[in-house]
C-alpha cells in the first residue's frame, strides 16, 4: 500500500476531528512536546473549515479537508477511509505513523521522546500501546483549564484496546483503527514482547496512551448529535448502538463512565501542565475560550 521513500522525517501523526476545536491545542502542543513532526488533520465537518483554526500550527500541521469525501472509497468507515488516504498520499516519509483521535494522548513513562521510544524497537513493524482510559471526574461541563491536569480518574486496570505506531512501508491495509494490517514484520507491546491482547502487570509500565473517552458529562452527551466516524449507522453492531440513541447513550453513562471509568487518581500528566500552558498561550487564543 505505502510507497518506499529516501526521506526519513521521524514520526507523524493522523487524525480525523469534528468539533474539536475546544482541545486540539493542547492535543497538538503536548504531541510536538513528545517529538512528533508532522499532523494530517481529516477535517470531517461540514461547515467550518478547520484550516483557519489550525493557522498558528501550519509549519507543522497539513489539513486535509475530508467531509464527503469518501463516499466512494473503498473500506468500512469514514475513519479507516482517512488513514488509508494518509497511508496512499502522506506518511511514505516517516519512520513512523501514529493514528489518534483528539482524545488520546500518548504517555511516555520512562522515556523522553517518541523518537527514541519507538526506535528502541528496531525488529519490529509496530507498537502497539494500551489504554488507560479516563472517565469524566465529575465534570458536568468541559474542564476550563487543560484536560490532561483536569481529568486525573481513570479505570485502575489499563484496557486491552490499543492504539498503533507503525513503519509506513509496513503497512499493508487497514480495517481498524486500533492497528494495521501488515505487510512483513511483528507488532509488539511496549515493552518489545510480542504482542497478545493478554494483559500483564507491566504492561503499561513504560507507555501507554490516555484515552480521555468522557471530558465531561454534557461532552459525553453531544455524541449523538456530533455523530461517531468509527461507527457507521447503518451497519452499527448491537453492542455500539447506543451511540446513536441518546437515551442510550445516558444510560452507557451512567453504566459504564460513571461506574468505573473514576476509580484510580493519576496525576502523571501534571509534570507537563506548565509547559503545555506556556505554549498554548503563544498561540493567540485569548478572549475566545478556547486557550
Amino acid at each position: 500500500m505505502s510507497r518506499t521513500s529516501k526521506k526519513n522525517r521521524g514520526v507523524c501523526l493522523v487524525a480525523i476531528v469534528k468539533d474539536e476545536e475546544p482541545f486540539l491545542d493542547e492535543w497538538l502542543v503536548y504531541h510536538r512536546m513528545l517529538g512528533v513532526d508532522h499532523f494530517f488533520i481529516y477535517d470531517d465537518h461540514p461547515a467550518y473549515p478547520m484550516e483557519a483554526f489550525l493557522k498558528p500550527h501550519r509549519e507543522y500541521v497539513t489539513v486535509v479537508p475530508w467531509f464527503g469525501q469518501d463516499a466512494l472509497l473503498p473500506g468500512r468507515t469514514t475513519q479507516t477511509k482517512a488513514y488509508v488516504h494518509a497511508v496512499v498520499r502522506y506518511v511514505h516519509q516517516y519512520s513512523w505513523v501514529g493514528f489518534l483521535d483528539v482524545d488520546e494522548f500518548v504517555v511516555l513513562r520512562q522515556d523522553e521522546r517518541l523518537h527514541g521510544f519507538l526506535d528502541s524497537f528496531p525488529d519490529a513493524a509496530a507498537v502497539s500501546l494500551n489504554w488507560h482510559v479516563f472517565g469524566h471526574c465529575g465534570y458536568y461541563d468541559n474542564p476550563p483549564g487543560l484536560i490532561t491536569a483536569s481529568l486525573i480518574r481513570r479505570m485502575s486496570q489499563p484496557s486491552e484496546q490499543v492504539k498503533t505506531f507503525t513503519r509506513p512501508g509496513q503497512i499493508a491495509g487497514i480495517s481498524s483503527p486500533h492497528y494495521c494490517e501488515l505487510e512483513s514484520g511483528g507488532r509488539v507491546d511496549a515493552n518489545g514482547r510480542r504482542f497478545a491482547t493478554a494483559l500483564y502487570p507491566e504492561r503499561t509500565q513504560r507507555a501507554h496512551i490516555n484515552h480521555y473517552q468522557c471530558r465531561s458529562f454534557r461532552n459525553w452527551m453531544g455524541r449523538v448529535e456530533r455523530g461517531d466516524v468509527t461507527v457507521p449507522p447503518g451497519a452499527t453492531p448491537e453492542h455500539d448502538r447506543w451511540r446513536w440513541d441518546p437515551e442510550a447513550c445516558l444510560r452507557q453513562f451512567v453504566m459504564t463512565v460513571a461506574k468505573d471509568k473514576n476509580e484510580y487518581v493519576d496525576e502523571f500528566m501534571f509534570r507537563y501542565q506548565a509547559d503545555i500552558l506556556q505554549q498554548t498561550a503563544l498561540l493567540g487564543r485569548e478572549g475566545t475560550g478556547l486557550h
